[in-house]
């Protein structure tokens, strides 16, 4: 194993400025690349308590972090935040090369139900991805700096191995503290890995804005950063699309609520993504229409919704329960395996280009 000393050594010089203060978050990996990287980790300073009906501590937070370059694709690299204490060490791999298989994890909606998103991250652990993706609403309120720490405590584990990639949800609330932890400058954006092409949305229109018309502009904005992030990545084997808010549903309460999902399916059909990956309905669904596949995974610890009404033609697969997705890409086809909470597979189906 190739050990980065470079990296760990800035590292520890870093962490020993903040010696005083208590890691609350992390550290994690965000914005991999084949050749550079970003190390975070969240730093609790002090706390605010406030009394009378209401009484609690609101802890004060600090996001650090440091970017590297000049990494090779495909390494294993290691890092220490802390000087040599055991929570302070992970490791990553840097983005797989083109033609190189890889394998990487999908959840999402880990907001409540704490014990239960515990042995979800602990599962997920286990399975050592190169990367986890995550659709959303990873605490209940974003604005609310006392969730934070909960979510990084029940992934602290799971974080230090692999890299992380998250998408905004609803429960975010387009909160500057996710742009803050995870280095995010816009509220989407998309990567590399090996042959694939990923392109990360933020689907949450009602937070992003006040007014209808800048919502409506923001909307636009996307959708043309979109389609020419997708018309780029043409020449990717496989194309994912991930975002929050899914353009088809089995939950009858749901079903034509987001409806400006649903208009981005043409332009999925347009230009040839191969899956599209969602959260926000809290089970486990898979759908297809005109040769792309949907896939629902929102099972990651918040309160499981029925599955009441399938599509005709369209829906495959349901089953409301906590789990996982476990993606396999090797050249030429792409398996995505569903898995249980309890270990049962639900479901494991292939993709081609």
């Amino acid at each position: 194993m190739r050990i980065s000393k470079y990296l760990a050594l800035l590292l520890c010089v870093s962490s020993a400025v903040f010696a005083a203060d208590e890691v609350v978050g992390g550290p994690f990996v965000v914005n991999v690349t084949g050749k550079s990287a970003t190390v975070s980790w969240v730093v609790k300073t002090s706390e605010v308590k406030i009394g009378g009906s209401a009484a609690r501590s609101i802890p004060v937070l600090r996001s650090e972090k440091v970017s590297f370059t000049n990494l090779k694709p495909g390494e294993k690299v290691e890092y220490d935040v802390l000087g040599g204490k055991p929570e302070g060490k992970g490791y990553f791999k840097t983005a797989a090369p083109k033609g190189a298989s890889f394998h990487f994890v999908i959840f999402g909606d880990t907001r409540t139900r704490h014990e239960l998103h515990q042995k979800i991250a602990d599962a997920i652990e286990k399975s050592e991805p190169d990367f986890v993706v995550h659709t959303g609403d990873l605490v209940t309120d974003g604005s609310d700096l006392a969730q934070w720490p909960i979510f990084f405590n029940i992934e602290r584990a799971m974080l230090r191995k692999t890299a992380f990639y998250p998408v905004l949800g609803n429960h975010e609330r387009n909160n500057r503290r996710f742009y803050e932890f995870f280095d995010v400058s816009t509220p989407y954006y998309s990567f590399d890995w090996g042959s694939a092409h990923f392109t990360m949305l933020n689907s949450d229109l009602d937070n992003v804005a006040l007014s209808e018309t800048a919502k409506e502009s923001f909307w636009a904005e996307q959708q043309r950063w979109m389609e020419d992030d997708l018309a780029k990545a043409k020449g990717a084997e496989f194309r994912f699309v991930i975002m929050h808010h899914p353009p088809f549903t089995a939950v009858k309460r749901r079903q034509g609520e987001d409806k400006a999902v649903g208009k981005l399916v043409p332009l999925f059909e347009k230009y040839k993504v191969n899956a599209v990956l969602s959260g926000h309905d809290h089970n486990y669904q898979r759908h297809i229409q005109n040769g792309i596949t949907y896939i629902i995974t929102g099972g990651g610890g918040a309160p499981l919704y029925p599955v009441d009404a399938p599509i005709p033609g369209v829906t495959q697969k349901l089953e409301s329960t906590e789990h996982f997705v476990k993606v396999n890409v090797v050249p030429g086809k792409v398996t995505l395996e569903a898995v249980a909470l309890d270990g049962h597979v639900i479901e494991s189906v292939d993709l081609k280009p």
